[in-house]
Parts: C-alpha cells; structure tokens; sequence
C-alpha cells in the first residue's frame, strides 16, 4: 500500500488514541510521519508501534514558542493533522470558565497554532485535517463549553476551506463520535446494560457501540486522498448525530 507515498504528514496528538490510529494508518500507506505530543514516554512507544522510520517531536500545542521551533526547519508538509488536546465534563455553575479556557488553549487555538506554522510550508495539493466532536450537534449534558469548542472548530475549518482553497489546499473536519480502544471498553464494562455511561451514550447511538480509533484513521485516509473534498465536517459516529 502506497497511496500515500512520498508525502510528508505531520500528526499533533498523535502519541495515543485517535492521532496514533491515523500515524499508523498514514505511515503504512508511505507516508513519513512525524508524531507530536508533550509526552516522551508515549510518544517513544508511539514510534515503537508505528515503525516506516517515523519520528517523534515533543511539543506542547498551547505554547506558541514551542510550536514555531518545531515547524520552523522542516521544509515541506504535505498532510497536517490536527488530534492534540483533552476534554472537560461538568455543570456550567459548577466547573470555573478558567477550566473551560483552558480546554480552548489546546483544542482550538492550538489547532489554528499549527495552521498558522504550516500553511506557508505547504504545497498545492497539501491538506490539514482539524478534529472537533459531535457535541456541534448533539447536546452532551455537562458538556457546554466542549459543544462550543467542537462548533467553532467546525467554523474555522469551512472558513479556512475557503480561504486556502486558491492555495489548492484543503481543510477538513473530523468529527468522531464515542471513540475507544478495546481495552478502554472492556475496561468500563459497557457490554453490562447497568453501565450508567452505557446508559447515558452508548445508547443514543443507532450501531450500540462506541467507534475505534481505526474508524477515525479511515476517516482521514478519505480526506487525505479524496482531491475534491473540502470544506467538510465528517461525523464518524455511529450514527449518533442523526437521532
């Protein structure tokens, strides 16, 4: 497998999870990849298990210092994903906005961070891959400011479609749904009916079960090969968003 051959691919967020599904992915379709997260440990064993001669960088997304040294000697970026960040529940008179702001740091700001590094260094044809979440669209209780985080991402993803497609480079959205590895799943027991989280999201959605990182990663493999798709926010999520 080689549709991806000779393109250089950048994946922030990309030690664990959703990120290492589309290194791993990329890497095996030619890609070189590089991984990039704030975790050493993570990040060598990320390498360990993508192999293809990847690399790994320790950068910490938030911080625009950090992020400028990274991008600044590399010479060409073909494929730039976007999968850094974290996630925060709570009840809006409960959990202090500081939290919420800093939710943004990372997940919003730092993916405009990367764009904003990258594009000068990306060719025609080049494509940046964002990363939001179904809480856009389907209200998520105790997930407020991460519904308006997953909506402006959306936003910034169609405004950049727009403004970089004379450059011919194309900006995506992916949107997962539940997304977890098997380990995760078995170790939450939401086969079991009594699982109060089963109860609270696995069944709002119409496949009964959470998605795996996989699904996301072909998701991806769709944006980075598919030259006339731009502009899109691609739910991946069982479908969640359609009830």
């Amino acid at each position: 497998m080689d549709s991806l051959a000779g393109k250089v691919a950048v994946v922030f967020g990309g030690s664990s999870n959703i990120g290492l599904a589309i290194a791993q992915r990329f890497a095996r379709e030619g890609a070189s990849v590089t991984v990039v997260a704030r975790n050493e440990d993570n990040l060598q064993h990320a390498v360990e298990s993508i192999g293809h001669d990847s690399k790994y960088a320790l950068v910490d997304i938030a911080v625009d210092e950090e992020v400028a040294k990274f991008f600044e000697p590399l010479e060409r970026i073909d494929l730039l994903v976007n999968c850094a960040g974290s996630f925060l529940f709570g009840a809006v008179d409960e959990v202090p906005v500081s939290e919420w702001e800093d939710l943004f740091g990372p997940r919003f700001f730092g993916q405009m961070r990367t764009c904003h590094y990258a594009v000068p260094k990306m060719p025609a044809g080049s494509v940046i891959m964002l990363c939001s979440g179904v809480a856009a669209k389907s209200a998520i209780v105790n997930y407020a400011g991460g519904a308006g985080l997953c909506g402006a991402v959306n936003s910034m993803g169609k405004q950049l479609a727009l403004e970089l497609a004379p450059r011919e480079i194309r900006v995506n959205v992916l949107s997962p749904g539940l997304i977890m590895d098997p380990e995760a799943q078995k170790t939450l027991h939401l086969d079991l009916p009594e699982n109060e989280l089963r109860r609270e999201l696995i069944e709002r959605i119409p496949m009964g079960r959470p998605g795996f990182p996989e699904d996301i990663a072909e998701a991806a493999m769709f944006f980075a090969t598919c030259d006339y798709a731009t502009g899109m926010v691609l739910d991946v999520d069982g479908g969640w968003t359609t009830t």
